[in-house]
């Protein structure tokens, strides 16, 4: 991790301040953006945590929700994502959160933020 890594002793006290950020709509990124450290990512132990909201073209958005750590596994990170969650949302398992793991394996969990389209 670079030397602007934030760390945080555990789930509990990096997701109020993430969630905080990234859930403020001023800070909401485009589609597709990757959200880059400091302010979208933090370091819990081994496992980097990176949380932002992302805007569709079509104006939809999605909370994401990423870790990536060594021997990490999708089950483990669900574990995770129900920590940082528990505090703001009402964690359903299954039911509405979408997971990919991508080539570089971060484990990514995502799920409509907001109901209907935003209007411009």
């Amino acid at each position: 991790m670079g030397a602007t890594q934030q760390r945080n002793p555990n789930l509990r006290d990096a997701s109020g301040e993430l969630l905080e950020y990234a859930l403020n709509p001023e800070n909401w990124v485009t589609f597709g953006r990757l959200a880059s450290p400091p302010s979208y990512q933090r370091q819990v132990g081994n496992v980097v945590v990176r949380v932002a909201v992302n805007v569709t073209p079509t104006l939809d958005t999605w909370l994401c929700v990423s870790f990536k750590g060594p021997e990490l596994s999708p089950m483990s990170a669900a574990d995770h994502l129900e920590t940082l969650c528990s505090g703001r949302f009402t964690f359903t398992p299954n039911s509405e959160w979408q997971v990919e793991i991508d080539a570089r394996k971060w484990i990514h969990f995502s799920r409509k933020y907001t109901g209907p389209n935003l209007r411009a």
